[in-house]
């Protein structure tokens, strides 16, 4: 990763990722994402092929999500929408959309700059149309910084973007309009322009074994030098890589302190039962018969359990973080050598690293779900007091 600049005062660098997650409809499926997006820290998601309808898109706004802007079709495919996070510092002035869950846009106040955003999943055929659209509504909001982002379902430049192409073919009708718009809006691919000769991707085909970039992030030229870094994440979840960069902004506004809630799984993990059983022994032998009120004796025990449980539990949730990180970079890794060196041990080694990496959050997300339905159940319950006697 690049870095252009680094964070000035009075400014905080704010993360921008765009993910084709090829469906959010189910509902597992979109507590991980959800969560995967929370542990990233992201600021602005741009998501494309949602599957929602219009009272599923809601669905979205969930934890660390503030606001849900979407487009969705009538059946459960395509959509996008833009998430941003609680607290941010953003006014909504506008939102623009088509009736075919194609793109969404919105147009914003964000730390006090107007901005327009724009997310997009292109079809996958040559439709010029669709781009001089996306291009008609920008210059309608007619704001100087202009962001658009999403699945644009064209290579741009097949002999860098591809990992397999023939260099002879001329460019769709798409490519050259997609081409006028980054010129006539004055855009910039942000990630093309750090890594001019670099060959990454962010979609593999496994009908065709290919590798291919189709996920743009282009930035208004003036954004440019308020670019720390951009990136383009791994095939990790799905077939589409997030592609992120990081803006230097204004600042984050404080976020709310959440109560903290035994994680349960803990009994059954085999290492955290032996250090609460420990734990419990370690106090019973160094407290017993310190205080003569049992109850008052319970209390100082609970206290005690609950801190020692919430340094447990932050070292677990480090040790996760620091895994799920480590599982990350050798994904990429790997995806590297196999999109130039095909073989079925990269294949095998791969799919086992993914495999580990989906079954970390996999729990997250259980715990998530387990969490939810207890907030519920605790909603339900009604105080009845005790009969008169």
């Amino acid at each position: 990763m690049l870095l252009l600049r680094c964070r000035v005062k009075g400014t905080q660098n704010h993360l921008i990722l765009s993910w084709n997650v090829k469906g959010a409809n189910e509902t597992v499926k979109r507590k991980k994402l959800l969560l995967y997006l929370k542990q990233k820290k992201v600021d602005i998601c741009f998501l494309q092929e949602t599957h929602l309808c219009n009272e599923e898109s809601n669905k979205l706004q969930r934890d660390w999500v503030g606001g849900v802007f979407y487009s969705s079709a009538s059946s459960k495919q395509r959509g996008v929408a833009i998430l941003t996070r609680k607290n941010l510092n953003i006014k909504v002035h506008k939102q623009y959309s088509n009736k075919d869950g194609r793109w969404v846009a919105i147009d914003v106040d964000l730390f006090g700059v107007r901005n327009s955003l724009i997310n997009i999943y292109a079809p996958n055929t040559d439709s010029p149309e669709f781009f001089v659209d996306i291009c008609n509504i920008a210059k309608q909001m007619g704001n100087l910084y202009v962001i658009i982002e999403g699945d644009f379902n064209q290579v741009r430049d097949p002999a860098l973007d591809k990992s397999s192409s023939t260099n002879n073919r001329p460019k769709q009708k798409s490519v050259l309009t997609v081409d006028t718009m980054v010129e006539e809006l004055g855009l910039v691919d942000i990630w093309r322009l750090l890594y001019s000769h670099e060959r990454e991707y962010t979609f593999y085909s496994n009908p065709h074994s290919t590798y291919s970039w189709i996920d743009y992030f282009l930035i208004s030229k003036q954004l440019v030098g308020l670019t720390v870094s951009a990136s383009i994440g791994n095939i990790v979840l799905l077939d589409h890589t997030p592609v992120e960069t990081v803006l230097s902004l204004g600042p984050r506004a404080r976020e709310p302190m959440t109560r903290w809630r035994l994680n349960t799984s803990l009994l059954q993990n085999e290492t955290s039962s032996k250090f609460i059983k420990q734990e419990i022994l370690e106090y019973g032998d160094q407290n017993e018969g310190t205080a003569s009120n049992p109850g008052l004796e319970w209390d100082a025990f609970k206290t005690y359990m609950t801190g020692r449980l919430i340094q447990h539990c932050s070292f677990l949730k480090k040790q996760s973080i620091r895994r799920l990180q480590e599982l990350e970079r050798e994904i990429k890794d790997l995806e590297k050598i196999y999109a130039h060196q095909p073989n079925l041990m990269i294949l095998s080694h791969l799919s086992k690293l993914k495999f580990e990496l989906n079954s970390i959050l996999h729990k997250k997300v259980e715990f998530a779900l387990f969490e939810f339905s207890q907030d519920r159940q605790l909603k339900n319950v009604q105080f009845c007091p005790p009969p008169i006697t």
